[in-house]
């Protein structure tokens, strides 16, 4: 579980004190930073880019994407507003 939390987040250290703090049990802390680790490696190897890093620049760049292709747009035609009481 600490390898494949620190090989999403990309971040080793956070993913070994949050499994230890779950577990509540030191007695594996090497091992746990030792899939840590691995996870973070493999992780970089495949990606040198963290998730959360990638969705969201995936993400705004939709956003500023569609924002642009909105303003491109002429503005719709629309009736002037007139007063409700016309006397």
């Amino acid at each position: 579980m600490a390898g494949y939390f620190a090989g999403v987040v990309q971040a080793p250290m956070t993913a070994f004190v949050i499994i230890v703090e779950m577990t509540g049990s030191h007695d594996n802390v090497v091992p746990i930073m030792a899939a840590s680790m691995i996870g973070y490696g493999v992780s970089r190897v495949v990606s040198p880019h963290p998730l959360y890093h990638a969705l969201s620049r995936l993400w705004l760049a939709d956003a500023i994407r569609k924002r642009r292709a909105e303003g491109a747009q002429p503005p719709s035609p629309t009736m002037p507003h007139s007063p409700a009481n016309l006397t």
